[in-house]
């Protein structure tokens, strides 16, 4: 079994920051027709949200002899689209659009519509040091249906950023 690699700490201003930026990217995906993904905060029946469950992540750091900081970060969060549906043709839907947006995340053409393909330009500016390098996304899934039959379905996305962290000045 692989060992993943365990986090050595947390960026609490980069989560305020990533949350934000992770945000203002989901709300400029092309294919949302209408549609707004929020912030942890879905309908009883239905929605688009994103969750950022385990905040932002320190994964490796090196500091220089004068102080100089550069941390590698992950920020982990999930798409989720609600449904209440039990049609499977409205289900392949939700699973072709979250494939879609995940595709658009990560900088690959993604199919908008039949034969519009669109592709994300760059990754919003962050501040204090912090710069986007990657977006990397699982594949999405179905989560057990409720007894009701509302069902939340899942993109995995994580975040890859650099955080260069300037030393404290004595005297200053």
């Amino acid at each position: 079994m692989a060992d993943f690699p365990k986090p050595i700490g947390v960026d609490a201003t980069g989560y305020e920051l990533l949350t934000e930026a992770a945000l203002t990217l989901l709300a400029q995906y092309p294919g949302l027709d209408g549609r707004e993904i929020l912030f942890e905060d879905l309908k009883k029946n239905s929605g688009l949200a994103f969750s950022a469950g385990n905040g932002a992540l320190v994964m490796t750091e090196r500091k220089t002899i004068t102080g100089k900081i550069w941390q590698t970060c992950q920020y982990p969060f999930f798409v989720i689209y609600r449904t209440a549906s039990t049609q499977e043709r409205q289900k392949l839907r939700i699973q072709t659009f979250l494939d879609s947006l995940g595709k658009w995340l990560c900088g690959e053409p993604a199919e908008i519509t039949k034969g519009r393909y669109e592709k994300l330009s760059g990754y919003p500016d962050l501040s204090q040091g912090r710069k986007i390098t990657r977006v990397t996304r699982l594949n999405s899934y179905a989560l057990e249906p409720s007894a009701d039959g509302v069902q939340d379905w899942i993109l995995p996305v994580t975040v890859q950023y650099t955080n260069e962290i300037e030393p404290i000045r004595k005297g200053v």
